[in-house]
């Protein structure tokens, strides 16, 4: 659609919306309700905090429907959270992690001052907040390592000094949701006050319709609850003593193909139309060239774990917080632990085939501690000063089982096909370089599809023998275990130059030490198998089609032990123009740790272990803004311009088979605009606006991995080079040995000038809050929020397919209440528009010009009651 018909349909959705509120006369100005952040580690109010900073009370999130990380995408300009089969991507600005369990995140959460840096950590970081803030830039004296996007600063609600509670049910029709929760919060005696949460949520219906099993999927049971108290020791000190758990299921996943490549001799349609045939279910559609009749491929059922999809697993966390006054400033103490565990199963092929299956398990236990001392703000100099420690273990293991019962066929039919009545001579079982030579020696570029029929050949043959021994597949296992010490103290100190100047400076010195042991061998094709194979016929195979050779490392050898040491600093400095508007300028600068790729292979080089650790990522950035009140205090509206320039970004590339590779491969500038405001129109009706600009580009990224079309084209072109050389043995080996991995060596997809996935060039928001008296008895409190989102990459190499054209959502929430507020009951209406959005898109494994996508959630309706007290 042209970009002018965009806009236009965007103004109608606009003009619909604010005249649906059915706006009562406009009245005298209203005064706005003060939000009070701690960005700086100290209760503040948002127009006074020197930095970008977007924050949203847990009511206002409650009325807004708002329930977990990815439904903020719509209110929050310059950020968005994406989810994909290894875990969310959180994105400020432009910069994100890569799908990489050794990685440490580039946005940083913190719940009640706990980091978790870890997806699995923040799932649950939005159950019964009292407010959340996004700090976008980097946080590095305050916050410390891998907040160099922006930081997550998360405040749970706390006990009450008297007796509240609320429980609420809701139920969404469209994906038969039922969601329970509740709390019960009050004084315990004179000194000691609690609050009790729990949740339980299931969804037994999802969006996307798997044929295979037919069931409409993704469905979840979630369980979580969390004691809070808080314990007065005496007239200045406080203790508080938060613990919680929560419990996880998923099963199936809303993956839908959006490119069917070699999957459309399957029946799968290049459609992402919310249907898929996903499964791993023993059968017998394939006849086996080598031998004779039909065979039943997996017949022990090793690939079927009855789903697409499968994700099991349980968090825990607790923190204990001192807070001590005295009369020059507080003194903050907090003790934390954290720990997850989770098992995931894949169907990796993402189709019919019974092809490749993955699984695999994270095993996470984290301690840390933090003193700080906040000095008072009476004078006209305050500092923040303290000392952080935190030590991490993390085990990360993979499993991908390869199915040979159905590649075999699956390549061998694609051979023999192609090659007629040549085939017989030309095939030699057991044999893949001189299966390739052969076919390649027959049949020459083939018009351009040489080298896929001469790999498909080889790898059939390469096969063969195994399964007419009976061997109907093998296993990858990789292995990385990690831990992680480090220790940091920071100072920052804020100095009035005047009453209407201040200068802030910062500075942090963290050290950090990193040891990890890594492995990857071949074992029996069995469920769970884990335990190195003997079979020197199988390990080989694997190693071919699975990219890696044997290896095992640990922390003594190169490479697999690491020392970091970073001095992070940030300066501010504000002025206070009028009694209405504050300017500032900054600059800051912070860091993400080195670490190991969990999935190294290896491949080719099994005694090379310094390439399994990659090093760290390093930012600065320059800030100028401004935050006003306007129309005699009705009015917000604050103002940020950046400019951040990234060194040796990490990259995780698809090698367009099984794996990724690690690379500290890019450099990058993000720039661009930001402003967000409120507005109290009238006593009854609030507005809320924000918009973004981007300017996402890299300046040097050489080695990303290559599209489905590039890699297609680059093999063809190392194939014909060895052919046009008289070689036809080097156009075999290029055939069966050049992945995506090599294009991408080769520099084919060079992204320098390129932008981001995830990374929209422009984003606007509006939302109205409009409040109406029904009579002398109950008021209706109405929400609806209109967001539209640029043209945006879903998929890392840039391919044009993953291209994610412009959208418009609108979500609207309108709750019934009495006025003496006891109860209400709301309908939430989420996607109005009913937008076809993907979130991630990607190769398929083995099947080259094959693309997934996760589809986003349709058009859906929940209905909401809670009792107050």
């Amino acid at each position: 659609m042209p970009r002018h018909s965009v806009c236009k349909s965007q103004y109608k959705l606009l003009s619909l919306a604010i005249s649906s509120l059915c706006i009562a006369e406009l009245s005298q100005a209203q005064a706005l309700e003060e939000v009070i952040v701690t960005a700086q580690k100290r209760a503040e109010s948002l127009q006074d905090v020197p930095i970008s900073v977007s924050a949203m009370s847990g009511e206002k999130m409650a009325d807004a429907g708002i329930q977990s990380f990815t439904d903020m995408n719509n209110y929050v300009p310059s950020f968005s959270v994406t989810k994909d089969p290894i875990g969310d991507k959180i994105n400020i600005r432009g910069i994100q992690s890569g799908n990489q369990a050794g990685f440490e995140q580039s946005v940083g959460t913190f719940v009640d001052g706990i980091y978790r840096g870890r997806g699995t950590q923040s799932r649950y970081s939005f159950l019964d907040v009292e407010a959340v803030e996004i700090l976008r830039g980097p946080q590095g004296t305050l916050f410390g390592k891998n907040t160099i996007a922006g930081a997550l600063n998360i405040r749970s609600a706390k006990p009450t000094e008297e007796l509240a509670g609320q429980l609420s049910g809701s139920y969404n029709t469209e994906f038969e949701t039922t969601e329970l929760q509740g709390f019960i919060a009050g004084p315990l005696s004179d000194s000691v006050r609690g609050r009790v949460f729990v949740m339980d949520r299931q969804m037994d219906k999802g969006w996307v319709h798997n044929s295979f099993y037919n069931a409409d999927v993704p469905l979840s049971d979630e369980k979580a609850g969390r004691l809070s108290l808080d314990i007065d020791l005496g007239e200045n000190t406080l203790l508080r003593i938060k613990t919680e758990a929560a419990d996880f299921t998923t099963v199936g996943q809303p993956w839908d193909i959006l490119v069917a490549g070699g999957l459309s001799a399957f029946g799968i349609s290049s459609a992402a139309d919310y249907r898929i045939s996903m499964g791993n279910i023993p059968q017998a559609p394939f006849t086996h060239f080598g031998a004779s009749g039909e065979f039943v491929n997996d017949p022990n059922g090793v690939l079927d774990f009855g789903a697409a999809g499968r994700l099991d697993g349980d968090s825990t966390e607790t923190a204990i917080t001192l807070e001590h006054d005295i009369e020059q400033g507080t003194f903050t103490a907090i003790l934390g632990h954290s720990a997850y565990e989770f098992q995931r199963y894949l169907d990796a092929d993402f189709g019919p085939t019974s092809s490749v299956r993955f699984d695999d398990s994270e095993d996470f236990d984290q301690k840390s501690f933090e003193l700080r001392f906040a000095s008072d703000v009476d004078g006209n100099f305050n500092y923040i000063t303290g000392l952080f420690y935190q030590e991490q273990d993390l085990t990360v293991d993979g499993l991908t089982y390869f199915n040979f019962g159905t590649l075999q066929p699956l390549l061998n039919g694609a051979c023999a096909g192609a090659l007629g009545a040549a085939y017989p001579a030309l095939f030699v079982s057991g044999d893949a370089l001189t299966t390739a030579t052969n076919v390649a020696g027959a049949v020459g570029s083939a018009g351009g599809a040489g080298a896929s029929l001469a790999s498909a050949c080889g790898q059939a043959a390469a096969f063969e023998p195994l399964v007419n021994a009976g061997i109907n597949g093998g296993n990858r296992y990789a292995l990385l275990d990690q831990e992680n010490e480090s220790w940091a103290v920071f100072f920052q100190g804020t100095y009035e130059i005047s009453d209407t100047t201040r200068l802030t400076l910062g500075l942090r010195y963290t050290e950090e030490e990193k040891s990890a042991s890594q492995s990857v061998h071949a074992t029996e094709f069995i469920e769970n198998g884990t335990e190195k194979t003997d079979n020197a016929i199988l390990a080989g195979a694997l190693e071919a089609v699975g990219e890696f050779s044997t290896h095992s490392f640990d922390s003594s050898d190169p490479g697999m032990s690491r020392d970091e040491e970073s001095l992070t600093w940030s300066a501010n400095f504000q002025w206070d123009v009028n009694d209405d508007t504050m300017v500032y300028a900054s600059a800051s600068t912070g860091f993400k740790a080195g670490g190991f790729n969990s999935f190294y292979m290896a491949q080719g080089q099994p005694n090379n272990s310094q390439d399994a650790s990659f090093e760290e990522e390093e930012v600065i950035t320059f800030e100028v803004g401004s935050k006003m009140t306007l129309l005699d205090g009705s009015a917000e509206m604050n103002v940020a311009l950046f400019r951040t320039e990234f060194d040796d970004l990490q990259a995780s590339i698809f090698t367009g088979g099984t794996t990724f590779v690690v690379q500290n491969a890019a450099k990058a500038v993000t720039q661009g605009l930001e402003i967000d405001g409120r507005w109290a129109i009238t006593d009854k009706l609030n507005m809320q606006a924000a918009f973004a600009y981007i300017d996402f580009e890299f300046e040097q990224f050489p080695n990303q991995a290559c599209t489905a079309a590039q890699f297609a084209g680059a093999r063809q072109a190392a194939y014909e080079a060895a052919l046009n050389a008289g070689s036809n043995i080097g156009a075999a080996a290029a055939a069966l040995t050049y992945t995506n991995g090599s294009c991408a060596a080769a520099g084919v997809n060079d992204l320098a000038g390129g932008t981001s996935e995830n990374t929209p060039e422009f984003q606007f928001s509006v939302g109205f809050n409009h409040t109406q008296s029904l009579g002398a008895d109950f008021e209706l409190l109405s929400n609806l929020n209109v967001s539209w989102t640029d043209d945006v990459y879903r998929q890392a190499d840039l391919d044009p397919v993953s291209l994610q054209e412009s959208f418009t959502k609108v979500d609207a929430n309108f709750t019934l209440a009495p006025l003496d507020g006891n109860w209400d009951v709301s309908l939430i209406a989420n996607n109005l528009t009913d937008e076809d959005t993907l979130s991630y898109v990607n190769d398929t494994p083995l099947f080259n010009g094959t693309h997934q996508a996760a589809l986003e959630q349709p058009r859906s309706f929940t209905l909401r009651g809670r009792w107050h007290f």
